[in-house]
């Protein structure tokens, strides 16, 4: 590619799915999805309640089901489907088995999610080859080290490699040669145009825009009359410039915990107890990774999906359990009502610190105590000890922190940044110790 920049769009294909299939073979050619937290094959009952399709193999997406499709809908749809239930730290551990891989090319990796990223190998050449060398060679360690499919795609930008990564699924191999990058986009649709929603892609039919060329075309006060000053940078995307750079992550801007519930909460004390499980959940992830939080964050969706989201400054920093669940409550009471569908609880404006002191505060034993509770459920696991608030250790979710985590390189002990720190476990009946491992051990439905 001579000096242009080589950047690729790596993208496991139906990751989920293929992650299922690694430990349960006998389903391969079988339309399956990944969703909710209930098994059925068909011929079984089937109750989906709220779930909604996670992820979906090809078999399955020949029947029109895609991932974000509530599973009642998908069912309807497809009566042979074979429906598992997410596993979010087996993924997880064979998401950092990836990642791995990816470090092995390039320090610039940035992760979109457990199954994508982009890899900027502009100076590998020497050590490794040329970018479509480089693909094709993950490709086949993908396959043969994690036993996982990917799809890449190969351009001097993240906006072209990230259309071609997609174009051929599953284990696609598109490359865009430098100086073609407009005459590729040109013919596609443009809902395939990344920034392109679908408020966006509306307001652009109306000027009959249905191509990605055609927006490339637009005259400037059309362009600005339909998307005003933001239009600029999508119809330069449009061209295919995008000069950004691969970055690897750094300090996140916020963590946070959301929980879906499957029946809605109309008990204020139930509701207060989640926020206090979800608030310790976040002070350990803030002290896993050594920041302190200057706001706490509080996310309530009820029955009808209006959603209230407020938020409230610290008097100090801090990753204390019960300075973030004081908060939290305080946040949640005034804005409580019967009928709660999702409750978050989040922790905003990071940086790096620890709660220290030279003398016995009040402030100071609670950090310690903490701190204690973190190392005993390191060393015996997450359910070894709690506050009495329920499970902490069960996740059922994936945050940007680590997604962070998966673009750091290993520790120098060759271990994840928070390896000790934070554990997964998933005890349903028959996953055994296959569904656990720590957090720093590598969501997926392309």
């Amino acid at each position: 590619m001579g000096g242009a920049r080589s950047i690729l769009h790596v993208d496991l294909d139906a990751f989920f799915v293929s992650c299922e299939l690694l430990r349960r073979p006998e389903l391969t050619g079988l339309p399956v999805v990944v969703a909710g937290g209930a098994e059925f094959h068909s011929g079984e009952p089937r109750r989906p309640g709220r779930a909604v399709v996670s992820a979906a193999s090809y078999e399955a997406r020949s029947f029109g089901v895609r991932s974000a499709l509530p599973l009642s809908a998908a069912l309807r749809q497809c009566q042979e489907l074979v429906v598992l239930p997410v596993d979010i730290a087996y993924y997880a551990a064979l998401s950092k088995q990836v990642f791995a891989v990816f470090r092995d090319y390039t320090p610039l990796v940035e992760p979109g999610s457990l199954d994508e990223a982009y890899l900027d190998v502009s100076g590998s050449r020497l050590l490794a080859g040329d970018g479509p060398s480089i693909a094709a060679t993950i490709q086949r360690r993908l396959s043969s080290e994690v036993g996982l499919p990917c799809s890449v795609g190969i351009a001097t930008c993240k906006t072209v490699a990230k259309v071609a990564s997609d174009l051929e699924k599953p284990r696609g191999l598109v490359v865009v040669p430098p100086g073609g990058e407009a005459e590729f986009l040109a013919p596609l649709p443009l809902e395939r145009l990344p920034g392109a929603g679908p408020k966006t892609v509306e307001r652009l039919r109306l000027l009959g825009v249905r191509k990605i060329g055609d927006l490339a075309r637009l005259d400037h006060p059309s362009l600005l009359a339909a998307l005003g000053s933001q239009g600029a940078q999508l119809q330069a995307r449009a061209r295919g410039h995008d000069p950004s750079p691969v970055v690897p992550p750094g300090l996140p801007r916020s963590i946070s915990r959301e929980r879906t519930f499957e029946v809605d909460l109309t008990s204020l004390d139930e509701a207060r107890r989640m926020v206090r499980q979800m608030a310790f959940a976040v002070a350990g992830r803030l002290r896993a990774q050594g920041l302190l939080a200057g706001t706490v964050i509080l996310k309530v969706r009820f029955q009808d999906f209006r959603t209230v989201t407020r938020q409230q400054a610290l008097a100090a920093p801090t990753c204390l359990d019960l300075q973030l669940s004081r908060s939290a409550r305080e946040l949640l009471e005034p804005v409580y009502e019967p009928g709660v569908r999702l409750l978050g609880v989040g922790a905003g404006r990071l940086q790096e610190g620890e709660v220290a002191g030279l003398f016995p505060t009040d402030e100071s034993r609670a950090a310690r105590l903490d701190q204690a509770l973190d190392r005993l459920r390191a060393q015996f696991g997450p359910q070894a000890i709690t506050r009495g608030v329920g499970d902490l250790g069960r996740v059922s979710d994936w945050n940007r922190d680590h997604l962070r985590a998966l673009g750091d390189p290993p520790s120098s002990a060759g271990e994840p940044p928070y390896h000790r720190a934070v554990e997964f476990e998933d005890r349903r009946p028959g996953l055994g110790d296959r569904a656990r491992g720590p957090a720093g051990r590598g969501a997926g439905g392309r």
